[in-house]
């Protein structure tokens, strides 16, 4: 293994090496899986991240319009900040756009992040008669090791997992479909996972359609709502801190949108209108949604299940186990230019009493919620809140600013409050907790700095309390997070990194009272990250990622610490035209679980994953990107993690013989 990382790290310092041998440009383009790294390293764990990955291919299938596409639309697009949005609105009332290039003109643009963003964009042309797009994909994965629960027949399906997406718009954004409908947009989605039987052991569906002399737009069948700041609407797919220290903590929801992802939770199911009245906006919905939920012996609703797994009998008792009936409404009014002021609200019924988290036991069989939020955007200062209320009279709030003085510098301030007997079950605000508003306070500074040519630096300190426990820590807790991220553009080709972070947050351990009973210990944890990155493009089709990470982990003396080493080497060739070739060998070595490092990884097009990497071992994959015909796309993944020292990976039916772990995936796309 010491062999091993030696000759890893001797081509990771290769590669930064001659970096300064070359000078060849044009190379933007292969930037992009940087900033989906930044963008994602918080939002995914451990799994692939279906929900943010598909949303953006269903951003990628119908472009933006530049000249046309709302505040809220505009928003949607990954890395890009509410101030920038702001400015192309006002840049295309001056003048409308006539080329995706002229973003170059807007303050804020660099040229990296319009490589990023351009599949995201398009500018509007009219066209005779009604245009017609659509797409299929067919997603196929399976691991080549057999777990216990296949072996044993917990599992009665095959390991196989299967996702089928079919996607069509007619005269969406272009010319109409005809004098009474403009548009007509038609989506479904099936899902195995493994171990389940059916291939369309979860589906999703639905069919949009605009009037235009009523200027409203319906959705019948599966919807999602994101409003304001996230703490009454929004869907699973929240970005976090991460090494982009302002754009995130800023969401500014676009309200109602399609749904057409794997996720089998964050959704909702039957009708709604979006209704355009000038400076006036109106949303209203209504569902009548099965609930995948833990019944217990009272018939109350113990726990939502998120899992989406639903292989053995227990687990098959909680899918669709209860039901929930949701009325809502949200309206935007802009009174002034960069004034917005909206207001959000919902009364919901479920079949089964809810327990609410945080109240001593209580369950209610209804629950209700009112907020409003007011937002300014001036060309270098954007000013946000939003304040919500639950049916017990809690009332959570969060507010910030954000302001950008100049093209090299940005800075971002952000409060919160959420009491611990707020209940949000459909809220996903900034915090701490991710996917939580609740049991939290705390205060968000983030800044980025442009010192020199080349040369960005950003950093972000939180503070945080929870003054109750959470489901990880059995005691009220405080906390703080510290990062401080330097990245250096040697040259156009070659770009180095090195991020700090710091985490103090108490952690819990079981342990043996007098009695011999095993009680939860709350004890003090400090996490060390250091990280340093090389990015070389040697050409526009060649591309050298290097990567090594040292993390420590303190518990105040009351337990041995901890620490652990990642090291890993990449290659991304356009081997040619048609053929993209991706490879990464990385090696680690930690003390435990708890000193893990997580790798963002690519998976094949349209979904990413971040993997737990801990123990001693090393994981590599290979992945190949081949454009068939000009509509028609394949890709295939294989990745295998190896342990060194374990005769199994996993635990219960989950368990693997042996110290490998494999998975091959295959993609299949078709765009009409």
């Amino acid at each position: 293994m010491r062999a091993f990382l030696f000759i890893l790290f001797s081509i990771a310092i290769a590669s930064l090496a001659s970096a300064q041998e070359q000078l060849i440009s044009d190379t933007s383009d292969v930037w992009e899986d940087s900033y989906w790294e930044k963008i994602l390293e918080t939002a995914v764990q451990s799994d692939e991240n279906s929900t943010i990955a598909e949303e953006t291919t269903q951003l990628e299938d119908d472009p933006l319009n530049l000249n046309t596409a709302s505040v809220e639309e505009l928003h949607r697009i990954p890395a890009i900040s509410n101030l920038i949005v702001s400015r192309i609105i006002d840049r295309r009332k001056r003048e409308r756009f006539t080329s995706i290039d002229e973003l170059l003109e807007i303050e804020g643009m660099t040229p990296e992040l319009l490589s990023f963003i351009r599949r995201f964009v398009r500018i509007g042309r009219m066209k005779k008669g009604p245009s017609l797009s659509a797409s299929f994909l067919s997603r196929t994965s399976t691991e080549i090791e057999e777990r216990q629960g296949f072996i044993n027949g917990a599992y009665p399906g095959t390991p196989i997992k299967i996702l089928n997406r079919f996607h069509l718009s007619i005269g969406k954004n272009k010319s109409p479909l005809s004098s009474s409908v403009s548009e007509l947009e038609v989506g479904v989605l099936t899902e195995k996972d493994p171990g389940e039987r059916s291939i369309t052991n979860f589906s999703t569906y639905f069919a949009g359609f605009s009037i235009p002399s009523i200027s409203t737009h319906f959705i019948i069948g599966d919807y999602q709502m994101e409003a304001a700041e996230g703490l009454i609407f929004w869907s699973s797919s929240a970005f976090g801190k991460g090494s982009d220290v302002i754009t995130p903590v800023r969401k500014n929801g676009g309200g109602i949108h399609p749904y057409l992802s794997s996720d089998e939770n964050s959704f909702f199911r039957g009708i709604s209108a979006s209704i355009d009245l000038d400076k006036l906006q109106v949303q209203v919905m209504y569902s009548n949604k099965t609930l995948n939920a833990t019944i217990d012996s009272l018939g109350n609703i113990s726990s939502l299940y998120s899992s989406g797994l639903f292989r053995t009998e227990s687990e098959q008792r909680k899918q669709n186990s209860s039901r929930e009936t949701l009325i809502g409404c949200r309206a935007v009014t802009y009174l002034l230019d960069g004034l917005k002021i909206g207001g959000t609200c919902y009364r919901t019924r479920f079949v089964n009493p809810f327990m609410l988290i945080g109240n001593n036991g209580e369950s209610a069989s209804e629950l209700w919620m009112e907020g409003m939020d007011l937002s300014f955007t001036s060309k270098n200062i954007d000013v946000f809140s939003e304040c919500a209320i639950d049916r017990a009279n809690a009332l959570a709030v969060i507010a910030g600013i954000t302001y950008e003085p100049a093209a090299m510098l940005a800075l971002t301030i952000t409060a919160r409050d959420y009491p611990s007997a707020f209940q949000s079950i459909h809220g996903n605000a900034f915090g701490e907790l991710s996917g939580q508003v609740q049991n939290e306070s705390g205060v968000y500074v983030g800044i980025r700095t442009q010192p020199m040519k080349g040369l960005c630096i950003s950093t972000y300190y939180d503070q945080f309390e929870h003054s109750q426990p959470t489901y990880l820590i059995p005691t009220p807790s405080h906390g703080n997070d510290f990062l401080a991220l330097a990245e250096y553009n040697l040259t156009e080709q070659f770009e180095i990194a090195f991020r700090f972070k710091r985490k103090d947050s108490p952690s819990a351990i079981y342990e043996n009272d007098l009695y011999t009973r095993i009680v939860q210990q709350t004890i003090p944890r400090v996490q060390h990250n250091y990280r340093l990155t090389g990015e070389f493009a040697s050409s526009p089709s060649l591309r050298l990622s290097s990567r090594v990470e040292w993390v420590t982990v303190d518990y105040g003396g009351i337990q041995s610490a901890e620490q652990g080493m990642l090291m890993s080497q990449e290659i991304k060739w356009n081997l040619f035209y048609s053929l993209t070739a991706q490879a990464r060998l990385a090696i680690f070595e930690t003390d435990s679980y708890d000193s893990a490092i997580y790798e963002f990884e690519d998976e094949v097009p349209g979904a990413y994953s971040n993997p737990a990497l801990y123990g001693r071992g090393m994981r590599w994959y290979c992945i190949l990107r081949y454009q068939v015909f000009s509509k028609m796309y394949v890709a295939a993944k294989y990745a295998q993690t190896v342990k060194e020292g374990v005769k199994s990976i996993g635990t219960g039916n989950d368990e693997i013989s042996g110290d490998s772990q494999s998975i091959v995936s295959i993609q299949l796309e078709v765009r009409f």
